[in-house]
């Protein structure tokens, strides 16, 4: 009675070959198996149907096999089940194998998953999966049907549906206790805690049964890795980082169903819940003023903040569409200022030097730029893409990636694109394009060497002065398993430096040109000691990192001889299979930066890790109270000006913001504005020394406001300074040859300095 337990969290799984049964008919199967690989559904479909028709009648079951499968990719469930049912005349239990291959019922789920498991209309999983469900209720395809039909209808609030899949849970919950079949039991709740959450039905029942799910997957797998160190946390030894990271690559679904539950159910993090041994005590907490704000119901993915309108408060621009900021509510308006244009992310930057930041729209199939030409507290802007070259440029496939950066140092802003992927997995050469003034923008990707990398899925462009000589290096994130590139520019020529290092990624295994699926990257000084460090963020599958390849997310530090180590496992950077766009923020004023982490796909959260001084992290993201799901981009910014930093999240499921509540610790922000072709001086150095303290602290920030994948932070510095309210020194090193600035000042103040 418990046989369909035994696979019960199929999910997700890559749709293989039926070689078994090749090898039984190659006549046949040779042309079936390369329809089903390319996914030619008709055509499997028409292949299948004619052998079954031939006269010699010989392996049926392989037909019948492939006729549902190819029926499955097709859209026609109900036609797979027909074939199934004619198996199962013949004798054959289409949850076994057939012939020596793979079990046709879970081959046929497979490719259902593949078609449907990011599409949640209601009405779609009841066509799709219901038929299979009601075939087959106690098959190993059920659990995952009834989960997606238990969403359906909540969904759909068919209340007397709804109870009828909760029963069958129930009893299906009730025979894996009777055979005593734990993983069986964690399985099933994990589909029935999934279908409430999916249709966002989270009461105490749901979340205490997510706890109940998390500490018995939890418990498992640290018997099964023989782990007994805490569930978070840096300070371990590499061993027991390895075994920690097996069980959090176990149960990562879990703790994400966990989160979801405790932030639906609405009650904040209640006595009892594991996530009291999770996350830490946080540093300061927020409040989600998405609605007061005015940004309720907006669904974006990218996000940018600055002052563009010079009256002291950061604005926003969410993908293209400009939103003022007046007195800390947000209101469009882009069209009465003249910015039409949407795009894959938007950008501010000042490109002309006149003192204004203008705004950078990453369009396709050229961008778009906004010259800034308010006068006063009168905003406005003017299209110039053809003034200045711009409509000239044609991207191949979407910029993903964008970034303003004075890459030769000359004092002006240039255009960094990172060029993403089409069709899937084929990427194409990323875009420079250089700033020379009245002569518009040119594009040198060629002349410098940037066409000839590659062409990889550029997802993120991260710029940064990593090796301190004044001239900010390019980072670029690449995605599918591609080799990240740094581009540093001297002497006229362009190198690229990431090759061989860590900066690229890590080779899986050795020699296969497999490296990581990156998609944002972020820089800063984590522990405090004047150098900074590079965070990437990997999405990781689970089952690829088992099979040893795909790369985890790294926390790379780097060497007196300039060689990357990843300290990633040993520092508490928590696995989780989505990590995606990342920023380094001192959210709590401590004085340390901490690490915020978007996380895509529907229902997983982001991820807020506190830093304890020393360089290691502990989450505190639920307990924070800023978590997001399926979050894409993040701004930080002080958007009421209180002095602490706020968060803005760019997401499918709705834009997110919130305030950050703040505690007693004092602050120094510094706005800088120099001389010369870049006056809002992108690529500065400041270092801030207390003046009052014995033995003095001292913080080191660059002033590089866009990271990630095109996200942009308010473009002023922030130092927390914990305690300390006291003089300060604070030293500007302009970018280029600007020279440097000293000034001094007080606590929780905003010094503007001019160089």
């Amino acid at each position: 009675m418990c046989r369909f337990l035994l696979s019960c969290a199929i999910a997700g799984l890559a749709v293989t070959p039926l070689t078994a049964l090749h090898r039984q008919d190659p006549d046949f199967t040779a042309a079936a198996s390369r329809a089903f690989q390319e996914r030619r559904w008709d055509d499997l479909v028409r292949l299948s149907e004619e052998r079954l028709a031939a006269a010699d009648g010989g392996q049926v079951e392989a037909a019948l096999t492939y006729l549902a499968l190819g029926r499955t990719g097709a859209g026609d469930v109900a036609g797979a089940v027909e074939a199934l049912r004619r198996l199962e005349e013949r004798g054959a239990d289409p949850d076994e194998p057939v012939a020596g291959g793979d079990p046709p019922l879970q081959g046929v789920l497979s490719v259902l998953w593949n078609r449907m498991w990011a599409d949640f209309d209601p009405q779609a999983n009841r066509r799709e999966f219901g038929p299979l469900f009601e075939a087959f209720p106690d098959s190993s395809a059920a659990p995952l049907c009834a989960s997606r039909l238990l969403m359906a209808a909540l969904e759909l609030g068919d209340d007397a549906e709804a109870h009828r899949l909760d029963e069958w849970f129930d009893d299906a919950l009730a025979a894996a206790e009777e055979c005593g079949d734990r993983a069986a039991r964690r399985a099933l709740l994990q589909r029935w805690v999934r279908g409430h959450l999916l249709a966002e039905d989270a009461d105490a029942t749901v979340r205490s049964r997510a706890e109940d799910l998390w500490r018995d997957a939890w418990a498992a797998a640290c018997r099964e890795y023989g782990f007994d160190g805490p569930p978070t946390g840096g300070g371990l030894d590499e061993d027991a980082c390895r075994r920690r990271l097996e069980c959090e690559l176990d149960t990562d679904d879990a703790y994400g169903l966990l989160i979801r539950a405790t932030v639906l159910a609405g009650e904040g993090v209640p006595a009892g819940s594991p996530l009291l041994e999770i996350e830490d005590e946080p540093g300061a907490r927020f409040e989600d003023v998405t609605a007061a704000v005015g940004l309720s119901g907006l669904a974006v993915t990218r996000v940018a903040s600055a002052d563009y309108d010079g009256d002291g408060d950061p604005d926003l621009c969410l993908a293209g569409r400009l939103f003022e900021n007046r007195k800390g509510r947000f209101f469009e308006v882009g069209k009465e200022q003249g910015v039409t244009r949407t795009g894959h992310g938007a950008l501010f930057g000042d490109y002309d030097g006149d003192g204004r930041l203008d705004l950078l729209v990453a369009s396709t199939p050229s961008p778009t730029l906004y010259r800034n030409v308010g006068r006063g507290k009168r905003a406005a802007f003017e299209d110039v893409s053809g003034a200045v070259g711009l409509d000239r440029v044609r991207f191949t496939a979407a910029p993903e990636g964008a970034a303003w950066v004075d890459f030769d140092g000359d004092g002006d802003l240039d255009l960094y694109f990172a060029v993403y992927e089409a069709p899937v997995g084929q990427g194409h050469p990323d875009v420079l394009l250089e700033n020379r003034g009245r002569d518009g923008f040119v594009d040198v990707s060629a002349e410098l060497g940037i066409v000839a990398a590659g062409p990889w899925c550029g997802r993120g462009v991260s710029p940064y002065d990593c090796d301190g000589d004044g001239v900010t290096e390019v980072f670029v994130s690449d995605y599918r398993l591609q080799p990240n590139l740094c581009w540093d520019f001297a002497e006229g020529v362009m190198a690229e430096i990431a090759s061989g290092t860590l900066l690229a990624g890590r080779e899986q295994p050795p020699g296969e040109g497999a490296f990581g699926h990156t998609i944002g990257a972020c820089w800063g000084d984590v522990d405090g000691d004047g150098t900074s460090e590079l965070f990437l963020a990997n999405l990781a599958h689970p089952r690829f990192v088992r099979q040893g390849f795909s790369n985890l997310s790294m926390l790379l530090f780097r060497d007196a001889a300039g060689a990357w180590r990843d300290e990633a496992l040993l520092r508490g950077i928590r696995f989780q299979e989505t990590h995606s766009d990342p920023a380094f923020v001192d959210y709590d004023a401590d004085g340390d930066l901490d690490l915020s982490i978007t996380c895509v796909y529907e229902g997983v959260p982001s991820l807020l890790l506190q830093n304890d001084g020393k360089g290691r992290f502990r989450p505190v993201t639920v307990r924070s109270g800023a978590v997001v799901f399926h979050g894409w981009g993040q701004s930080w910014l002080d958007y009421d000006r209180d002095g602490f930093l706020d968060l803005v999240v760019a997401s499918d499921g709705g834009v997110r913001v919130f305030r950050n509540l703040g505690n007693d610790h004092h602050h120094l922000k510094v706005r800088l504005r120099s001389r010369g072709g870049g006056p809002f001086a992108y690529g500065a150095t400041v270092r801030v020394t207390t003046l009052d303290a014995e033995p003095p602290q001292v913080w080191v920030r660059q002033l590089q406001p866009i990271r990630g994948t095109t996200s942009q932070d308010e473009p002023l510095l922030y130092f927390g300074l914990g305690d300390y309210d006291g003089r300060l020194q604070v030293e500007v090193r302009w970018p280029g040859d600007g020279g440097s600035t000293v000034e001094t000042t007080r606590a929780d103040r905003l010094l503007r300095i001019r160089g």
